[in-house]
């Protein structure tokens, strides 16, 4: 797919004038075509307007899982507003104060304050917006330290369906499912998708388990988003339902074991697409459909070919290949810079993570930078000891965090989800790490705590297991 410097608004318009009654956004209770989206769109832009609403104002709207909210952000960037997307679980103003980020916010909105399907069509006024200028501001989901205000344009999340269409496995006519917060990054990608590749996009009103099984039966969706853990949910309670449609799904967000990984796909008979990409860099590295299920399987793939990747050792230069370093990157989906903190000027972003590149220059993610255990003066890789507990049979879930030793100076402590009990666990890790390398306990849950968009809550975790050591 060619790049185009255009807007958000500029890409739904072209789709429905080419195929009006094409289904682009639904829910359990009907969908909605491009045309119909389109009206409703530029109606819910006149009406924002009319509330003295213009580009450039700083809009905080809580960001729920619904067709209004869609259509109240399409709105908001195709008058150049910028979106502050807040969790959905909060109200817009309290999220911010709540942790502590001051922003200028001019009005805040919930989607339902604009009654999308009673405003009456009206005409929009064409408008010349700058795809590159803010559109969006998401957060950082605060999991290994303080939440900060990522500044995105529209081409910086326009920019990850572009380079993502030849390697997604994407068909004509194809339903996705939307079950990732639309103020996350996977998310918000997925929903740019809808107008960038052409996908429609249906938004379940409930995100257990059985509803999501019970969608994709019902409304024959063929391809999704999400963490491991969601996919090994849906793997473990597959049983009694029709997913025949579903074909194809990127992968990502947290850790899974190449075992887990091929249970996924042969429960669920999808084809899974491992990709890698953070709030500040939407779109980093991806492996395609059409490559091994091996490299599928162990590596995030390599860096999309509009983007420049390198691994850097601590002296700055690169790293040969097989040699771990930092993960750094330039790309179109590269953010404007966090809010209220000077522009970066180096060339490349350093995004915290550790990896290195392979012989056929496919990606390994080996850790974080922030999840270094340094144990007797030795660095241990937190997510090494994950994989390894992950890979024992009846685990499914499971982090890593380091706490304080008075003579160790960090150790290893493992919170876990799973059949088996804490000395099961340390004898078999026993056979697969070093002995530095084993936790200094392991609490068994049920459940891992975790942030909004998926992921393992290290901050969390790490509390939970200070006072559970202590």
């Amino acid at each position: 797919m060619t790049p185009r410097n255009i807007t958000l608004h500029t890409y739904l318009k072209e789709l429905a004038l080419r195929e009006p009654h094409k289904k682009m956004l639904g829910n359990p209770s009907w969908w909605l075509d491009a045309q119909t989206v389109l009206e409703r769109v530029e109606s819910a832009a006149c009406c924002l307007c009319s509330q003295r609403i213009d580009s450039g104002s700083f809009v905080a709207l809580r960001t729920t899982r619904t067709v209004e909210t869609v259509i109240t952000m399409l709105a908001l960037q195709a008058i150049g507003a910028v979106a502050v997307l807040t969790d959905a679980r909060e109200e817009p103003m309290a999220f911010l104060k709540n942790r502590g980020l001051e922003i200028p916010v001019e009005h805040s909105l919930d989607a339902g304050q604009l009654n999308i399907f009673s405003l009456p069509s009206r005409s929009f006024p064409k408008r010349e917006i700058d795809p590159k200028a803010p559109g969006f501001i998401i957060f950082t989901s605060g999991s290994t330290g303080s939440c900060k205000a990522v500044v995105l344009s529209q081409d910086n999340v326009i920019s990850s369906p572009v380079d993502a269409d030849p390697f997604g496995y994407y068909l004509d006519g194809d339903l996705a499912l939307g079950v990732l917060p639309l103020d996350h990054v996977f998310g918000l990608v997925l929903l740019a998708g809808v107008f960038v590749i052409g996908y429609a996009l249906y938004l379940p009103d409930k995100m257990d388990i059985p509803s999501i099984l019970e969608a994709i039966q019902k409304e024959h969706l063929t391809r999704m988003n999400g963490v491991p853990s969601l996919y090994l949910g849906m793997a473990a309670q597959k049983e009694g339902y029709d997913l025949s449609s579903l074909r194809a799904g990127f992968i990502g967000g947290g850790p899974c074991t190449p075992e887990q990984f091929w249970y996924i796909e042969k429960e669920l008979d999808i084809t899974l697409v491992s990709a890698y990409g953070m709030s500040e860099c939407v779109s980093i590295t991806t492996t395609s459909y059409l490559d091994s299920q091996e490299k599928r399987a162990t590596t995030v793939g390599r860096f999309y070919p509009r983007n420049t990747g390198k691994i850097l050792l601590e002296d700055g230069s690169e790293a040969p290949v097989g040699v771990e370093g930092e993960i750094c990157v330039d790309s179109p989906s590269r953010m404007l810079g966090y809010y209220g903190e000077p522009s970066s000027t180096e060339p490349l972003l350093a995004t915290g993570d550790l990896g290195y590149v392979d012989e056929d220059g496919f990606v390994h993610i080996s850790g974080r930078k922030k999840d270094i255990i340094i144990r007797n003066g030795n660095n241990l890789s937190a997510r090494r000891i994950e994989e390894a507990i992950l890979s024992i049979p009846g685990i499914q879930d499971a982090a890593v965090v380091g706490l304080p030793h008075e003579t160790q100076g960090e150790a290893p402590w493992a919170m876990a989800a799973g059949s088996l009990t804490e000395p099961v666990i340390l004898a078999r890790l026993s056979e697969l790490l070093a002995k530095n390398e084993l936790p200094m306990g392991i609490r068994m849950v049920e459940e891992l705590p975790r942030t909004a968009s998926g992921k393992p809550d290290k901050q969390r975790i790490r509390e939970v297991l200070g006072q559970w050591k202590a």
